[in-house]
């Protein structure tokens, strides 16, 4: 891992959750790494904003030429502990990995330790700290409904070289909404019916065939938005609209990623969100209760199983 920079550090609704995160958000799944990283032309720059505690920066880098441990994520989730296993590396390029918050950002340092391709940056997605016209791809990893349109687009035209850049947002999206705060049980945790993700999307979902660059090789779903599969619920919300706010005639991808929770890992999923309280607050119990009684309504035989697929919208845009 290359050096810690930058100098913008600050406290998000995520402070103090970097562990819950990190053990038990999501992975992305290995073919959607390998989509991705098809993507990004060697010798690149790449800027990941809001990136966490590094759970779409370890796959990347790895892809990216990075050395690594073999592992096949950034941390660990559900019975798999693992996306699809690790995806390979084809071409070279450095990312910059920009997080504001100084908890995330530990683990994030930690996660890319083993990566010499990655720089951990102390910045925001407004103020990124990055160096003028430094920067050919911008990679936002379930964070894209946090940042400020115009004063986002424009700290992207800054970082960006000759006013060009590939700009791509990936979502896991459950298939039932498990965005809760206290006194939000009733409904939660009801399954998602099925209509359509892009619904509103000013862009194509593009056909998975031969045609389509790296397809070959990439267990994807382009779809129709008459045919993509429903997200409802929050995460859905987000990947739709950010996909409709942020881009002009993006191409959308969908990727099969199921999740296996254990009763341990589900609360530790539900912990991570921004929304939910800390250990510390006096609500914490309650939260928990309803936490336990998702899961007990929704297990079988001690495992909750999330159809979670991951989104991906992509786009090179002239900013």
């Amino acid at each position: 891992m290359g050096p810690t920079v930058g100098g913008m550090s600050e406290q998000t609704l995520f402070h103090g959750k970097a562990r819950a995160y990190a053990d038990a958000r999501p992975d992305y799944p290995a073919a959607a790494v390998d989509y991705i990283g098809s993507m990004i032309a060697e010798g690149s720059v790449v800027a990941e904003v809001g990136a966490g505690t590094g759970k779409f920066t370890v796959p990347i880098a790895r892809y990216g030429g990075g050395v690594g441990d073999g592992r096949g994520d950034a941390g660990g989730n559900g019975v798999d502990g693992r996306a699809d296993g690790p995806a390979k590396a084809r071409r070279r390029y450095e990312i910059r990995a920009v997080e504001p918050d100084a908890d995330m950002r530990t683990a994030l340092i930690e996660a890319t330790r083993p990566y010499a391709n990655v720089t951990v940056v102390d910045g925001s997605a407004e103020h990124t700290t990055l160096p003028d016209a430094s920067v050919d791809a911008v990679v936002c990893a379930q964070a894209l409904h946090w940042f400020d349109h115009d004063t986002f687009l424009a700290e992207c035209r800054r970082i960006s070289r000759g006013r060009r850049l590939l700009l791509v947002s990936i979502y896991n999206v459950t298939s039932f909404d498990s965005a809760m705060t206290i006194g939000d049980a009733a409904g939660v945790g009801d399954a998602v019916t099925n209509a359509a993700v892009t619904a509103g999307i000013g862009g194509a979902a593009a056909a998975a065939d031969a045609a389509s660059p790296g397809n070959e090789s990439h267990d994807s779903q382009g779809l129709t938005p008459e045919e993509m599969h429903e997200v409802a619920g929050v995460s859905g919300r987000h990947f739709r609209e950010t996909a409709d706010e942020f881009f002009h005639q993006p191409t959308i991808r969908r990727f099969p990623n199921p999740i296996h929770y254990t009763r341990d890992a589900w609360r530790a999923y539900m912990d991570s969100h921004s929304h939910s309280p800390l250990p510390t607050d006096p609500i914490y119990p309650a939260f928990r209760a309803q936490v336990d009684a998702i899961f007990d309504d929704r297990s079988v035989d001690g495992i909750l199983t999330d159809d979670n697929v991951t989104m991906i919208a992509s786009e090179t845009l002239d900013v």
